[in-house]
């Protein structure tokens, strides 16, 4: 017999050699799988967090704490269900989002900031700061692995983030001319009219609804308190939107003014929209910037009537800190690619 062309054997090496790549095969589609599955649940878990988280930032610190978690019992991401992946104050970063530009930026307080970012992840990139809050999944390619002598972890990490802001829903029925405008400057005591003469310096408005009546216009003092039944698309009212005017001082309408101001929700500042200087409010006008009112006293007796407020024009409406009615939503977290 010659052994140089016994063959014996051979089919054998090949099913070996072709079972140990079917194995790895298998243990990376097992491996990219599980780490989709666990992405995805993970990712929905940091987004209703940080939508629950940021809709507390205008009362403080505490109630965004106590909001990033109210999710915790309901979500069943990977590992959540033995307490290694509770979403917490810890995930917590606070940031300041930049409409313009679209830029986001850590905070290292809840001071000036419009959003909150939540993360589980092994280090925030914003701050560089090592949390080892990822998510873990088995690694099934770990036995082969090592099999061929190499060293590899029986883990994989997952890391998720979340970025929401709030942005203020126009509802105050008041829309300044650029008249009473000083830059960003402060300007303090502004005689807001709406007389109808050349004096007047802003206009009631109903933003999007139509007829702008006087009745329509009182009733948005009312749902600005509520932040219920305000005006159509609201979320979309922005710089050069076309917004109903009131022609008229509309006396009655001091009353609502004064019950929002001074007794329901005083020493507060509001978003209003800034329009184009004019001697009428008949018309429908262009939104040109945002302005935050401080109003200070409603006069509804005499004639003139007038509300006096302090007045910083060229504002945005990603504000936390100027309203009572905001519409929260997802950011993409350009840093961290998701």
């Amino acid at each position: 017999m010659s052994y140089a062309n016994n063959e014996k054997g051979g089919v054998l090496v090949f099913m070996t050699l072709m079972i140990v790549l079917l194995l790895v095969m298998v243990g990376m589609g097992l491996d990219t799988g599980y780490l989709t599955y666990t992405r995805s649940q993970g990712q929905a878990a940091v987004d209703a967090a940080a939508l629950s988280a940021v809709s507390g930032l205008p009362a403080g610190a505490g109630a965004v704490n106590s909001r990033v978690s109210l999710f915790n019992s309901t979500n069943n991401y990977t590992g959540s269900v033995a307490n290694s992946n509770v979403i917490g104050a810890s995930n917590i970063t606070y940031v300041q989002y930049n409409e313009t530009s679209g830029a986001i930026t850590d905070l290292p307080s809840i001071t000036n900031a419009n959003g909150v970012r939540v993360g589980l992840e092994k280090t925030n990139p914003y701050t560089g700061t090592t949390s080892n809050t990822q998510m873990k999944t088995p690694a099934f390619l770990t036995p082969l692995m090592k099999l061929f002598g190499a060293s590899a972890s029986g883990s994989n990490d997952v890391n998720v983030s979340a970025v929401a802001a709030l942005k203020a829903l126009p509802g105050i029925p008041i829309a300044l001319m650029e008249k009473v405008c000083n830059g960003t400057s402060q300007v303090n005591d502004v005689f807001l009219r709406q007389t109808n003469a050349i004096q007047d310096n802003s206009c009631w408005t109903t933003y999007t609804d139509n007829p702008p009546s006087a009745s329509a216009v009182q009733a948005l003092f009312g749902k600005s308190l509520t932040c219920s039944g305000l005006p159509a698309g609201s979320d979309l009212v922005t710089i050069g939107t076309l917004i109903e005017l009131n022609n008229g001082q509309q006396a009655s309408t001091y009353q609502e003014a004064e019950d929002l101001f001074i007794t329901n929700q005083p020493n507060k500042w509001w978003i209003v929209p800034v329009i184009p200087n004019s001697t009428a409010c008949n018309q429908s006008d262009p939104i040109t910037q945002w302005a935050k009112i401080y109003p200070t006293e409603v006069v509804k007796n005499g004639s003139p009537k007038y509300i006096k407020a302090h007045v910083v024009c060229g504002q945005n409406q990603f504000r936390a800190d100027s309203n009572l009615c905001f519409t929260s939503r997802l950011l993409r977290d350009t840093k961290s690619g998701m």
